[in-house]
């Protein structure tokens, strides 16, 4: 489809005449301005009124259209506002004003089209600087995308490796690897996209519980996660809720009866793991609290362990030193 330029070429001229014509205007406003003054001021001020026509047009229109305009403004000042009007006249102070108003307009002029032509070099980088970051991003949404697809693929190839494994020991420590490559295939999937805003944490704990209780068979109301509105960070929600999973799977494979419930207090900026209404469940807590791989995993990723007893009953509370939302908040302190 032809624009309209390419239809009728004369929009072309017509586009390329404008800013010689607007610079033409804005010169016969400045004299038409200074025309009526002349009985009062004279020879004076001659040339002051076509300063504002000068600095617009190399604003707005470039070098070439501002330059033109100082011509015509030097001409017509000299001319028609310098005494004795419409005549010659070469004597030294004349020549000195006229030789002023050139030297300042061309000062200004060049200051003005450097500016702006800095300007629209400027504008021009931050959009090609801003294309180069969408495309990254695109490329990084992509490589998740991928990372998440390899992982469940390294997950399917453990869970056949665990089946015709004859050692004990090394199938459950195959299907372990199996059950960490799917969650953080899911915490991929999860994530992906979203690097510009806050995670809702109470939805996405959900959600990993169901995808523990689903992996052990479970039942999903095994594990309960109660709504605290919290909102993390996307580091801050991949490192929590590694270090959760491992925590819960743990407690699963520990046998714990009863209800797990997981609640997180926003005053004390902790991310509680809490076990309520199961006969036992302290030594359990114990148990699970002091394994040595426990405890390495969560510390690797920036979390601490501790075993907590309180009048809500036990729990085990993980906690991280928070990054950019503790900075928000004006203080370091734990994950909460």
């Amino acid at each position: 489809m032809f624009s309209l330029s390419q239809r009728f070429p004369v929009l072309n001229r017509l586009s390329t005449a404008m800013p010689w014509v607007w610079s033409g205007l804005m010169v016969a406003v400045a004299f038409s301005i200074r025309a009526p003054m002349q009985g009062m001021l004279g020879g004076g001020l001659a040339y002051s009124a076509f300063y504002p026509a000068v600095i617009l047009s190399a604003y707005a229109f470039g070098r070439a259209p501002s330059i033109a305009a100082a011509m015509a403004s030097a001409a017509l000042g000299f001319w028609c506002f310098v005494e004795p009007v419409y005549a010659w006249k070469f004597t030294p102070n004349v020549l000195t004003a006229f030789v002023f108003f050139a030297l300042t307009c061309a000062v200004v002029i060049t200051i003005i089209t450097g500016a702006t032509g800095a300007l629209r070099e400027l504008s021009r980088e931050l959009g090609r600087a801003k294309a180069v970051a969408d495309n990254h991003a695109a490329l990084f949404r992509e490589l998740n995308e991928r990372m998440s697809h390899q992982m469940r693929l390294v997950a399917g190839v453990l869970a056949l490796q665990a089946k015709g494994e004859p050692e004990p020991q090394v199938a459950d420590s195959l299907r372990r690897a199996m059950e960490r490559s799917v969650l953080i295939s899911r915490v991929h999937r999860e994530l992906g996209g979203r690097s510009d805003e806050a995670v809702d944490f109470d939805a996405f704990a959900a959600a990993l519980a169901r995808a523990i209780c689903a992996e052990r068979d479970q039942p999903v109301e095994r594990i309960e996660v109660e709504t605290s509105g919290l909102k993390l960070s996307l580091e801050e929600t991949t490192s929590l809720s590694v270090a959760l999973a491992e925590c819960l799977g743990a407690l699963l494979d520990a046998d714990v009866p009863g209800r797990m419930r997981i609640r997180f207090d926003a005053r004390a900026r902790h991310a509680e793991v809490a076990i309520s209404g199961a006969d036992g469940a302290e030594g359990a807590l114990v148990s699970v609290s002091n394994g040595y791989l426990l405890r390495a995993m969560t510390e690797q990723l920036g979390a601490a362990l501790t075993l907590r007893t309180d009048a809500t009953g036990s729990a085990l509370v993980l906690s991280m030193t928070r990054g950019a939302a503790a900075a928000e908040a004006g203080s370091a302190g734990t994950l909460h």
